[in-house]
């Protein structure tokens, strides 16, 4: 595994503190919004803008990357995310605070097409599972991390928007100081998604699937868990065991999918995914519940990274990029307009 690591680590260090003040400044936003007295539908807006400068980040991050490469790339976006989270405890203002979440979304998408193109350049075909799978427990274990983060400080207060800053600019250190040659960048675009729809449309389902589901689950979960009565430490403790599992699964799946055809193993998580979401209605304890979110959680965060690593087997090395940036618009307008379907 340290041979598997070894020449990553740079890359998973910058990835674990970056989604440490990615994390802890959405949840801190949403906080600091309703102590504020901004209205649901305001709030839902700011989350919103995210997205929409995520989506729009595909026009943008290919041709950056391509222009000054990974690594300036990366430190010139990381740099937009830290300021930008200190401006939005220096204005505090509804209108503002939509703005300058488009212009996160549009820098985060690149700081993310930077880490899954170069690792996606880095890996063989016979690690390429594992190695996502690994990147994605960094993600998500980092994410669960930055919640316990909140308890430094209250939401009202200037502390936690330093933090945030504090933790994306120390996500510039690993990266600009690795020795790692970084990948070589084709002049031009190689890729498009109607092109990838047209030979990895399993890929792209999966990935469109995926983003459905975590859309989800983020934003429908907690709200499930209550109108079961569940209290707020109980919600609390479902979110824990979904994401935990999705870390613990990930890297035997990675590997299983190393070993096997990755299309067959990617098609039997999705069916494993549902089969396990059809049973949660039917569980007869709260404790055999988290017990299916925890299977669920390793299942469904699996598929992402699994149809990532299913395209790139099919690529040359200067479509990555492209497909990268693809890939992740792809899931995360399926998130976006997943989440912005009323609840039922």
């Amino acid at each position: 595994m340290w041979t598997l690591l070894h020449p990553i680590r740079s890359l998973l260090w910058s990835v674990a503190l970056l989604l440490l003040g990615n994390g802890l400044i959405n949840t801190l936003l949403t906080l600091r919004g309703t102590d504020e007295g901004f209205s649901s539908t305001v709030v839902g807006l700011i989350m919103s803008a995210y997205f929409i400068g995520f989506t729009c980040g595909t026009w943008v991050s290919g041709r950056l990357i391509r222009r000054v490469g990974h690594i300036r790339a990366f430190a010139f976006c990381a740099a937009l995310c830290a300021s930008g989270a200190l401006l939005h405890i220096i204005f505090v203002d509804p209108w503002v605070w939509v703005v300058l979440r488009f212009f996160y979304g549009l820098a985060f998408v690149t700081l993310m097409t930077v880490v899954e193109s170069w690792l996606n350049g880095q890996a063989a075909s016979h690690q390429r599972g594992r190695i996502f799978a690994v990147y994605m427990l960094v993600n998500l274990g980092a994410i669960a991390a930055a919640q316990q983060i909140l308890r430094l400080d209250t939401p009202g207060g200037f502390l936690l928007f330093a933090v945030t800053a504090i933790l994306i600019s120390w996500a510039l250190l690993p990266i600009t100081l690795t020795r790692r040659q970084q990948p070589a960048v084709p002049e031009t675009a190689t890729s498009s998604l109607k092109a990838l729809i047209g030979f990895a449309p399993l890929a792209v389902a999966a990935s469109v699937l995926s983003g459905l589901a975590m859309g989800a689950f983020w934003g429908m979960a907690p709200l499930y868990a209550r109108q079961l009565g569940w209290s707020a430490g109980d919600v609390g403790m479902l979110m824990s065991v979904t994401i935990l599992g999705g870390a613990l699964l990930q890297l035997p799946i990675g590997r299983f999918s190393d070993k096997h055809d990755r299309a067959q193993v990617m098609t039997w998580v999705v069916v494993a995914a549902a089969a396990l979401a059809a049973l949660m209605p039917f569980a007869p304890n709260q404790t055999a519940l988290l017990g299916l979110f925890f299977l669920w959680g390793g299942a469904s965060f699996a598929i992402y990274p699994l149809a990532v690593a299913q395209l790139i087997d099919q690529l040359r090395p200067e479509e990555v990029v492209s497909a990268s940036t693809d890939m992740l618009v792809t899931q995360g307008r399926a998130a976006r307009w997943r989440r912005s379907l009323p609840a039922r």
